[in-house]
């Protein structure tokens, strides 16, 4: 079930999947030291990894090429930017948007001058451009409407930011998507030779994103520089403040629901690597111990500051930050002393664990992230558990007993939703041609319900188990899908995913009730996104790298892996 030893042996210490699928419980999930932001920058840095600004070819206003070209041992791959400046009222985060301040393209190899012209007419067009196998990435950007100019003005004055002028989530450039695994052309993950530095699933992803978040202090810088002759560079600590922005809507919601695979191995990241943390037996005055204080108390710093957005319908910052504020004394008093809240105890990370999920989950969650964060010795074995098998396959031998039995097993939090209630399937989830991206509609009112996307797991496996208690249990599941054809799907899903503990979350896309934003932020913290400043119920703004080392960091060997929860640059309030 798990690719190594050590990992089969704390799945059976993790949580039960009740728990750890349970939707509040994936809705408040934060990054860790295992989120695929965190993996690359560890990576660029172990693995010697080398970035140079091998083209900038920009003119005053920063409309032009640059190529970031990054040297992995044997391997090279370069981003590609295409840069201009677009009105204001065409910037948006929507999908169908039809111009960009940024585009860009990761290509595997050094890329030739002379294909440069031909780069540009396919990828500065996105969705109506092509590629070729030689690209792994497609990505697009805009200026932030309230910080680029802002920083250009302050650069070119000869100044840093303010930090009272500057949100706790900003970033220059608000990135849109990245796109690959052959989309347009692309070249499929599979293409990707297993040897490759980006073989890794979303590593390809991740390099980009973090280029590009480097380009946009270049950039401003560029700019500032235009203006004056007395303008100065983005301070490092600013570059590493700085983020890239982006936002997610609806359309990650079916594809988690559609790949229970990866699913199951985003969860196990989670929760293999928390179950170690809980297993410890840290002495009071040991260096792990130590460490968590350190990181307790900058965990508080980093929501103190998170001010000036809003975070409804989860906690605020400050909120956060008073409960961490207990949270801290007890880890002291364990330092201190030898005892949390006046008891003895020998697990202190499972202690401190218990008792952070009484003053709520997403303080339990932001203790988690800590604990984890304290051993690196698990990052080879939670990596090899990324690549997976993302297929389903029919085993029409199977007798419909023991598929019921299947259901029964895995399926039964099922039963929790009423079916028999309209509320419970009221919604439906299609593709939208015109917003070309996933929506929600009203069974029987809104149009698209021919191309109903079946997220509907919780109903269909209800439907299933209604269906097989109909049949013989020594029929086969091969001639039960012949009588019931609409079970098909379930049936194959149910069978494909029984070894796997976490592939479904505890949830019901059909109803009235379901919060999308729950299954969106699990995948972006997974991703190793922060600042979750949701919109509505629906889509929700982020920020990725924020606090991450710059490529120059990365060649020094300076700030590499201790980035968690990393408040504003030092002096700044």
């Amino acid at each position: 079930m798990r690719p190594t030893p050590r990992l089969e042996l704390l799945q059976t210490l993790a949580r039960s999947a009740d728990h750890a699928m349970d939707p509040h419980e994936l809705g408040t999930a934060r990054q860790t030291r295992h989120s695929f932001a965190r993996q690359l920058i560890r990576h660029a840095h172990q693995d010697g990894w080398k970035v140079t600004r091998r083209v900038w070819d920009l003119d005053e206003q920063g409309c032009g090429t640059a190529i970031y070209s990054v040297a992995m041992g044997f391997h090279v791959v370069e981003l590609v930017i295409f840069s201009q400046v677009i009105d204001e009222s065409l910037r948006t985060d929507r999908v169908i948007a039809q111009d960009w301040d940024v585009t860009s393209a990761l290509v595997d190899g050094l890329f030739a001058a002379s294909d440069i012209d031909d780069l540009r007419r396919q990828v500065t067009r996105q969705e109506e451009g092509r590629a070729n196998d030689r690209t792994l990435i497609w990505g697009r950007a805009n200026r932030s409407q309230r910080f680029f100019d802002y920083v250009v003005e302050c650069l070119a004055e000869g100044r840093q930011p303010e930090s009272e002028n500057v949100s706790d989530s900003a970033y220059i450039l608000r990135s849109t998507a990245f796109y690959g695994n052959g989309k347009w052309g692309l070249r499929d993950f599979e293409g990707i030779d297993a040897e490759h530095p980006l073989a890794t699933p979303y590593r390809a992803q991740m390099l980009a994103a973090w280029l590009l978040r480097e380009f946009s202090a270049d950039l401003a810088a560029h700019c500032a520089a235009q203006r004056s002759s007395r303008a100065v560079d983005l301070d490092t600590p600013w570059r590493r403040f700085l983020g890239l922005g982006n936002a997610t809507g609806l359309g990650m919601v079916p594809y988690v629901i559609r790949h229970p695979q990866v699913l199951d191995a985003w969860v196990g990241l989670r929760e293999l690597p928390l179950a170690n943390a809980l297993a410890q037996a840290w002495g009071s005055s040991s260096a792990e111990w130590s460490r968590v204080c350190a990181l307790l108390e900058r965990a508080q710093k980093y929501f103190v500051q998170k001010k000036s957005f809003s975070t409804e319908p989860y906690p605020s910052g400050p909120e956060l930050a008073e409960s961490l504020g207990e949270v801290l004394a007890w880890a002291i008093e364990y330092r201190d002393q030898g005892t949390i809240r006046e008891s003895s105890c020998s697990h202190p990370a499972e202690t401190l664990h218990s008792l952070a999920a009484e003053r709520g989950t997403e303080v339990r969650q932001i203790v988690d992230s800590v604990l984890v964060e304290i051993d690196p010795s698990m990052d080879g074995d939670i990596e090899a558990l990324l690549p997976c098998v993302d297929r389903t396959a029919l085993d029409p031998r199977m007798t419909v007993g023991e598929l019921r039995e299947l259901v029964t097993k895995n399926y039964g939090w099922s039963a929790e939703f009423d079916f028999s209630q309209k509320t419970e399937t009221e919604k439906f989830w299609f593709y939208s041609q015109n917003n070309q991206e996933p929506r929600r509609g009203r069974r029987n009112k809104d149009k698209g319900l021919v191309t109903e996307h079946p997220v509907g797991i919780a109903f269909e496996a209800h439907q299933l188990l209604v269906a097989l208690g109909s049949c013989s249990a020594d029929l086969s599941v091969g001639e039960f899908v012949v009588q019931h054809p609409e079970c098909w799907g379930m049936a194959e899903r149910v069978q494909s995913v029984s070894r796997l503990p976490y592939t479904e979350a505890r949830v019901n896309p059909l109803s009235n009730d379901f919060l999308p934003l729950d299954l969106q932020r699990f995948q972006l913290a997974v991703y190793g996104m922060e600042n979750f400043n949701p919109q509505s119920t629906d889509w929700l703004r982020v920020t990725l790298f924020g606090g991450a080392p710059t490529c120059g960091d990365i060649e020094a060997g300076e700030h590499v892996d201790d980035w968690l929860f990393l408040p504003r640059p030092s002096g700044v309030s």
